[in-house]
């Protein structure tokens, strides 16, 4: 009885045709895959970008819990030393000043430094 199905011409029609049905949804559903595949790509590309952000500041973060970020703090921000230490506070030359108008001195040359350098000593 199966075999006598599966000879008949209506079988065979009705196959081709629900074939024919898949394979036009498939063509039909195809554009939409590959934009999702592309999506899935970008998604893929800002989960890394977003893990490796993630690292980053998880290191800062330990940064900013060592003592070291409490020392440089410490420094900055209360002029703290340690007793064995010698500060040394580097000024700007108030001759460079070229912005607020005041006084500035003109540009000398390395030689010219070098002669009142050492005729003046």
């Amino acid at each position: 009885m199966f075999k006598n199905i599966l000879q008949l011409r209506l079988f065979t029609v009705l196959i081709v045709i629900v074939g024919g049905f898949f394979l036009i949804s498939i063509i039909r559903i195809a554009p939409s895959i590959v934009s999702v595949n592309k999506e899935v790509g970008n998604l893929d590309n800002k989960i890394a970008e977003v893990k490796k952000n993630n690292d980053a500041l998880e290191k800062q973060r330990e940064y900013f819990k060592s003592d070291a970020y409490l020392e440089r703090q410490a420094r900055i921000k209360l002029n703290f030393k340690r007793p064995d230490e010698n500060v040394v506070f580097v000024y700007k030359n108030p001759y460079n000043q070229t912005s607020s108008g005041s006084t500035t001195k003109p540009e000398l040359k390395n030689w010219q430094k070098w002669l009142i350098y050492l005729w003046h000593k």
